[in-house]
C-alpha cells in the first residue's frame, strides 16, 4: 500500500489530537478540509519540514470564509494547523484556481456536509483540471449532484452514498513504463489495470506516446503496450494539466537524446521538491543543456557521462521518472525507496 494512503488511514482512524502526515501533500490538503467540519473534533495538523514550507494559505482562507475555525501554528499561510472542527455554513466563494487543484478537490468533498452547500468560483488560469473533474465524477458516483458551469461548481448539501467502487490502475505512475517502452524498441509491455477511455488527466500520455511509436491496445485486464521504435518525438509539450508527466518526459528526452520544450510548470516548485530546479540540477550533471523561462523549460542535447547518480530530493517522481536512463547508462538512485509514496512496488516491476 503507497506511504500517502497508510498516512491518510492511519488519520482517519486516528484519536490523537495531533496528526503528523509527514510529506504526504494530498493528505495535508484533504484532511485539512476534512477536519474542518469534524464537529467537536480539535488537532494539530502537522508534518514534516518539507512540508511546513508548501502554501496551503488559499485553502485555510476559504475555508474560513465558509465559517472553518483554524489557526496557524508557526508561520502564517504555512503548516501546521490547529483545527476545531465545527458545523459549517458553506454558500458562495472564491478562490484561485492557479495553486493547486488538490485545494479545490478538498473543497468539493466537504461541500455535501455543509449547511448550504458549496458554489466555489476559480478565478485566473485553472490547473490540472482533469484532477477537479475526476473529483466530480467519484462525488457523482456516491450520489452527489455536483455541477460545474464554466469556472462555477456548484455542490449541494446532502450525504453521501457509497456503491461499491472499482479503483483504476494509476495512470501517472503508468507513465515511467512508457517511457522504458519508448526507449527500448520493439518492447511489449502488459500494464494491468490500466483503461484507455479513463477520466485520469494523465491517460493522454497514451496518445502523446502513439506519436512516438508507442502503441496502446485494450485488454480485458489492462492495456498492452508496444514500442515500434519509429519515434517522432515531440518538440514542445503542456503540461498546465498533467504536472506529474513532466519529470518523465524531460528525462525520456534526456535518454533519447531529443530537444524538448516543457510548459505548464506553474506548480512545480511547490510539490514534495522544487521539481523544476531539481531537474535542472539533475539534468544538467549528465551533460544535458537546460534552460528555464519562467513556467517553461528547455531540454536539449545528448547524455555525455557513463554513468548517472540521481540525486531524488526525497522526491518519489523524480526518483521513477529518472529510471529510464538505465536504459542507456549503468544509473544509481539515491534513495530507491522513496517511491513508497506512491508506488512501494515499483523497483520490483521495473527490474522485471
Amino acid at each position: 500500500m503507497p506511504e500517502d494512503v497508510k498516512v491518510l488511514r492511519n488519520a482517519l482512524n486516528s484519536d490523537s489530537s495531533e496528526i503528523n502526515i509527514g510529506m504526504a501533500g494530498t493528505a495535508m490538503r484533504f484532511l485539512t478540509a476534512y477536519y474542518s467540519v469534524q464537529e467537536g473534533k480539535e488537532v494539530v495538523l502537522t508534518g514534516d519540514e518539507r512540508m511546513k514550507q508548501r502554501p496551503i494559505g488559499e485553502l485555510v482562507e476559504v475555508l474560513r470564509l465558509l465559517g472553518a475555525d483554524i489557526h496557524y501554528v508557526e508561520k502564517a499561510d504555512f503548516p501546521p494547523l490547529k483545527i476545531k472542527g465545527r458545523k459549517l455554513k458553506g454558500g458562495e466563494v472564491e478562490m484561485s484556481a492557479s495553486v493547486s487543484s488538490q485545494f479545490i478537490s478538498a473543497l468539493m468533498m466537504i461541500g455535501p456536509l455543509v449547511e448550504n452547500g458549496l458554489q466555489l468560483r476559480l478565478n485566473g488560469k485553472v490547473l490540472s483540471k482533469p484532477y477537479i473533474e475526476l473529483t466530480a465524477d467519484c462525488l457523482r458516483n456516491c450520489s452527489v449532484e455536483v455541477r460545474c458551469e464554466g469556472n462555477l461548481i456548484l455542490v449541494p448539501s446532502g450525504k453521501y452514498d457509497f456503491p461499491k467502487l472499482e479503483i483504476e490502475a494509476d495512470w501517472s505512475a503508468a507513465s515511467y513504463f512508457y517511457a522504458l517502452a519508448a526507449a527500448r524498441p520493439n518492447s511489449k509491455l502488459l500494464l494491468k489495470g490500466l483503461k484507455l477511455d479513463s477520466s485520469q488527466g494523465d491517460s493522454i500520455q497514451a496518445d502523446w506516446f502513439k506519436k512516438m511509436g508507442v502503441s496502446s491496445t485494450q485488454k480485458e485486464n489492462g492495456v498492452e503496450v508496444f514500442s515500434s521504435g519509429k519515434i517522432d518525438f515531440p518538440s514542445e509539450l503542456d503540461f498546465s494539466n498533467q504536472p506529474d508527466l513532466a519529470q518523465t518526459f524531460a528525462f525520456l528526452a534526456a535518454t533519447l537524446g531529443k530537444e524538448l520544450k516543457l510548459t505548464g510548470l506553474d506548480n512545480l516548485r511547490i510539490k514534495e521538491t522544487d521539481r523544476v530546479s531539481a531537474l535542472k540540477t539533475e539534468l544538467k550533471k549528465l551533460g544535458i543543456s537546460v534552460s528555464v523561462d519562467g513556467n517553461s523549460m528547455t531540454v536539449s542535447g545528448s547524455i555525455s557521462v557513463k554513468e548517472a547518480r540521481i540525486k531524488t530530493y526525497n522526491d518519489h517522481r523524480m526518483a521513477m521518472s529518472a529510471a529510464v536512463l538505465s536504459s542507456i547508462i549503468p544509473t544509481e538512485i539515491e534513495n530507491p525507496d522513496v517511491v513508497a509514496k506512491s508506488f512501494p512496488a515499483f523497483w520490483s516491476f521495473f527490474n522485471r
